[in-house]
């Protein structure tokens, strides 16, 4: 990692006191949302598919067909060409009974399935019906639902990842607070929008020789104090005691500086780096 320049020199001109850092925000209650969303959507998908797929497990050697049972009707419709979902209404032959209908629910990777299916029940626990489309396509299902919350499990542990990566981020930003604070170069290593209205920016910074990667999370229109036009290269704020620096925000809303003092820091920094880059009107 190469920096264009050293702005080291920019200390500075930094005022000549302590400094209160106002760390940003590392859990917000959009991110919890989408972890909580993400948790209810994966009990939903086990609750909805799961017992349907451990009933048919149990029958797939204990199935007969059910005279009994009739079917209503039966679709089949594709979802992105690969994930098929089907539903078939099974009815007892009652007459109109409570509790004689009900809805067999089937999802599973593969090729369009023929919606006609025949109703089955078990032979040892007559209370047990199904089809032969569901005992045709159980080790389908079982792979999809698998397939399904894995994907699920794997939102799920970045989300919180990324939000115990930002939680630690935050402790250090917040022991940055009063010490002597030296700018330096970080390299935007790339910026992804999170919902909502949120934008992740990863940055790499230099750490002894080695290359060490952190990162931010702001509104969406918040962004870094760039030092190149091609906004590969931002200003970033270290402390005295090292560790990672913290990438400051075009607004130095991170920074507990008074109108003069942020005045300076942009006569400063356009000396440093000229007006060329984006942000530099909006210090």
């Amino acid at each position: 990692m190469h920096a264009p320049s050293n702005p080291s020199d920019l200390a500075d001109l930094l005022p000549r006191r302590s400094i209160a850092v106002r760390a940003p925000s590392a859990v917000n209650g959009e991110a919890i949302g989408v972890i909580v969303l993400l948790l209810v959507l994966l009990g939903g998908v086990l609750a909805w598919l799961g017992p349907g797929i451990a009933t048919d497990w149990r029958m797939r050697h204990d199935a007969v067909a059910a005279d009994d049972v009739r079917v209503r009707q039966a679709h089949c419709r594709s979802w992105l060409a690969v994930l098929q979902i089907c539903n078939v209404a099974l009815a007892a032959d009652n007459g109109d009974a409570a509790g004689s209908e009900h809805t067999e629910w089937y999802v599973f990777l593969g090729r369009r399935a023929d919606p006609s299916a025949a109703p089955l029940r078990s032979r040892s626990d007559a209370s047990r019906v199904t089809t032969d489309l569901g005992l045709y396509k159980v080790r389908r299902r079982l792979v999809t639902l698998l397939l399904l919350a894995g994907i699920l499990v794997c939102c799920i542990g970045v989300a919180a990842a990324m939000m115990w990566r930002s939680l630690q981020a935050r402790r250090t930003f917040a022991g940055m607070s009063g010490q002597r604070l030296t700018p330096v170069l970080v390299e935007i290593e790339r910026n992804n929008r999170l919902p909502p209205r949120r934008r992740l920016w990863v940055y790499l910074y230099d750490d002894g020789g080695k290359r060490e990667r952190a990162l931010a999370e702001w509104p969406s229109k918040q962004q870094p104090l760039f030092t190149t036009p091609d906004e590969r290269w931002a200003l970033a704020l270290r402390g005295d005691k090292g560790g990672t620096p913290m990438l400051l925000d075009v607004g130095l809303k991170a920074l507990d500086l008074t109108q003069a003092e942020r005045a300076a820091f942009r006569e400063a920094f356009l000396a440093k780096f000229g007006d060329r880059t984006p942000v530099a009107a909006s210090i």
